[in-house]
């Protein structure tokens, strides 16, 4: 995905944060098994913080061909529910992507291509204020999504 420059985390990094996961899932009652943490590892270690269910499910299925896609399903989101990982739609497609909230950004989501930029949640944070004081809203800055044309594609368009 353009604009990914984050580095993988370290083994001992990602088994910290599984662990910190399963702990959460554990307080909120929820069963702990090698499917389940499967899913938390891949989602934490998916190289573009965005992944789909269909993806995790791949991604999940290379080394646990065992864990089927209803447990992916569920696994996503009994996280949502805990408030680990965000679903979010981008583009017009209507697929959810799903990302860890702890990797705070913003997306540009190409109209033409589907391509999809992140945007740091710094580069938002005034144009986020300024909504709240225009229109007296509390806006959760933790997710925007801005539709446009990329740059290959306004190329190509002004360039038939």
């Amino acid at each position: 995905m353009a604009g990914s420059s984050q580095r993988q985390p370290s083994i001992d990094d990602v088994e910290a944060a599984v662990e910190t996961i399963i702990e959460d899932l554990r307080a909120d009652g929820g069963r702990v098994t090698t499917g389940r943490r499967a899913i938390i590892r891949s989602l934490i270690t998916a190289s573009n913080h965005h992944v789909t269910a269909d993806e995790l499910v791949a991604r999940v299925q290379v080394d646990h061909p065992d864990v089927h896609r209803s447990t992916v399903y569920r696994t996503l989101d009994a996280l949502e529910e805990l408030g680990v990982i965000r679903r979010i739609v981008l583009g017009t497609t209507g697929g959810a992507v799903f990302h860890l909230v702890d990797h705070q950004h913003h997306h540009v989501v190409c109209t033409e291509c589907g391509s999809v930029l992140e945007v740091s949640s710094g580069t938002l944070a005034s144009a986020l204020t300024q909504i709240e004081a225009d229109t007296g809203w509390a806006v959760e800055g933790g997710h925007a999504v801005i539709s446009g044309t990329c740059p290959s594609c306004r190329a190509r368009d002004l360039n038939p």
